[in-house]
């Protein structure tokens, strides 16, 4: 019998490249993200946490520096807040009879005083938005330079020695017209500002029937004057210490003159008073005619 066939040869299974090392990978070091620096407060075992520290005020010009506030001179407030400055807040009062009496406008870190602070304590309060309680300053009470105490004692002499004179001041009207104020020992008045001898009265008030004088507290120059019963008369001094001078004199002069600050508090929040646009001037005297010497 014939021999069976061969079987086929299987290919040999083709060969497994040859193994590549693979490079070495760099390990990266993990570092955390920074975070945002946190202002602690500072602690005190006493009294918890001081969300206002290092507070006082100082007289930076007129004066002597870091000595008694004076008319005229600046005071510069400080303090640090937790938070930093824009968490801070500052009032200004002024201490009259053992009660804070607010002072217009004044919430920022200087202040100058005026005649309505004159002899008076002024108070500080420092608050926090974060939290706590308001820390306070006060100051000593508010004088006046040498040269300013002289004037005012003369002219104040003057006024109510034996021989009765009488103190005059230039000033301007709402309108910027000229004017002047005359002042006597029971009497204020303001005339048209002329030649010798044509100067008009627009008002004569006494000071025993209530007068009494206010000082803008935004304005440098500007007061009114409060005749009882009458409109307040709108005018400007020559300058800050010409107006501290005119207000000081009156008030010795004007036995309602403790009564000056709750008069123009209620001026202002019943007709606007000094935030009123309106000029006021001297309108309502001129068109009633001129007062009689």
């Amino acid at each position: 019998p014939a021999a069976p066939p061969a079987a086929p040869q299987r290919a040999p299974p083709p060969a497994a490249p040859p193994a590549v090392a693979l490079a070495a990978q760099p390990r990266v070091a993990y570092v955390p993200e920074a975070r945002r620096a946190v202002i602690e407060p500072e602690m005190s075992d006493d009294e918890g946490i001081e969300y206002v520290s290092g507070a006082a005020v100082r007289q930076v010009s007129g004066g002597h520096p870091g000595g008694a506030p004076v008319l005229g001179g600046t005071l510069q407030a400080s303090a640090e807040f937790v938070g930093g400055p824009s968490k801070g807040e500052v009032s200004w009062y002024r201490l009259r009879g053992g009660r804070e009496e607010p002072i217009s406008g004044a919430d920022g870190l200087s202040y100058t005083p005026t005649a309505d602070d004159f002899e008076l304590r002024l108070r500080v309060a420092f608050s926090s938005v974060v939290g706590g309680d308001p820390v306070t300053v006060d100051t000593q009470p508010v004088g006046a330079d040498a040269g300013f105490m002289a004037e005012l004692n003369k002219q104040l002499g003057s006024l109510l020695g034996k021989r009765s004179g009488e103190a005059s001041f230039s000033v301007r009207g709402g309108g910027g017209e000229g004017r002047v104020v005359v002042l006597s020992r029971d009497k204020l008045k303001v005339r048209k500002k002329g030649r010798v001898g044509s100067d008009q009265t627009l008002l004569k008030a006494e000071f025993s029937t209530g007068l009494s004088l206010a000082m803008d507290p935004f304005d440098d120059v500007r007061f009114e004057v409060l005749p009882e019963g009458s409109e307040p008369v709108d005018l400007s001094a020559d300058s800050r210490r010409g107006r501290d001078m005119l207000v000081l004199i009156a008030r010795r002069l004007s036995p309602a003159s403790g009564a000056t600050h709750a008069r123009a508090a209620a001026a202002e929040e019943e007709e606007g008073g000094f935030m009123d646009d309106r000029k006021r001037g001297f309108s309502d005297h001129e068109e009633a005619g001129a007062a009689s010497e």
